[in-house]
């Protein structure tokens, strides 16, 4: 890691870096608003706009905007992860703000500040993960018709978990974890070594579903296993038998490790706030504690 990476400020200090750039909130949003008429979203029709705020070693500044596009529903990128990676792509390691601006949720005549909801114009999963990993852990996430800031730990926090509660868990939940283990000492990583296994619970079913990762030459094609679970499953019983009826959701990891913000979103997609997430090695949490202010369409 660089030592430009390293660094980190500290909130008024981002704000004074800002306002000395012209890159007042306002402006900040004022930019991502713009930048979302450029939308390709012939899927969602839900157009995005993002401005993130990159800084080099002598705190010189640069804006770089995305918008959502959406070639086919399976490759779509969000504004958030284009403009970051556009930022990356120019060469700058590092980012202290991001902006992001949903103007159809905004367009109601009748909204008001209060009745902005925040899980509609909160970044998904995916982005959050990759905010969260670029953005400086005191950086700045504004959003368009919010008042507040956000920071990358709130949006996904990553909480300490407790152990001890894996010692709690029912017959039924030691098996589908046993499954989890197994289907992670099947998966196939051999240019990633990214790897995991998952299973799941679902009310009224006794089968438990598994599956775990297998690699693509191309890395961006390899097989996702929470998304396979969720496929077999609903091939299988159907939708209405899977959505809101998830009763856990079990991850093996080969080290301690967090489920990525992608995963998280499609189980807040899926799943209830209530829905138990088991992390073997790690504890026992909820999708809730997880993802604050899950995006939902």
């Amino acid at each position: 890691m660089s030592h430009e990476e390293t660094i980190s400020y500290k909130e008024k200090e981002i704000e004074e870096l800002l306002n000395n750039s012209n890159l007042s909130y306002d402006n900040l949003k004022y930019l991502a608003r713009e930048i979302s008429n450029n939308t390709w979203s012939p899927y969602s029709h839900f157009p995005v706009g993002a401005v993130v705020v990159g800084i080099d070693q002598n705190k010189n500044l640069k804006t770089f905007s995305g918008t959502n596009v959406e070639p086919t529903v399976h490759l779509t990128q969000c504004a958030e992860r284009v403009a970051i990676y556009n930022g990356i792509t120019a060469g700058f390691k590092k980012f202290i703000a991001i902006a992001i601006s949903v103007p159809k949720a905004l367009d109601s005549k009748n909204i008001n500040q209060a009745e902005i909801e925040t899980h509609k114009v909160t970044p998904c999963g995916a982005c959050r993960e990759v905010i969260h990993q670029k953005l400086d852990h005191k950086g700045i996430i504004l959003i368009d018709g919010i008042q507040r800031t956000f920071t990358p730990k709130e949006l996904l926090p990553n909480p300490i978990l407790d152990q001890s509660k894996l010692r709690g868990l029912t017959i039924e939940e030691m098996d589908a974890l046993d499954h989890a283990k197994r289907a992670l000492n099947n998966a196939y990583t051999p240019f990633s070594n990214y790897k995991y296994g998952v299973s799941i619970l679902i009310e009224d079913q006794n089968e438990i579903f598994s599956a775990c990762t297998v690699d693509s030459d191309s890395f961006g094609c390899s097989a996702e296993p929470l998304k396979a679970v969720f496929a077999t499953c609903t091939a299988k019983i159907g939708v209405s038998n899977i959505k809101n009826k998830i009763k856990a959701i079990f991850f093996s990891f080969p080290f301690v490790k967090y489920p990525s913000g992608d995963l998280l979103q499609l189980i807040s997609d899926y799943g209830k706030k209530e829905t138990r997430i088991i992390i073997d090695n790690m504890g026992v949490t909820t999708i809730e504690e997880l993802l604050p202010w899950a995006f939902k369409l």
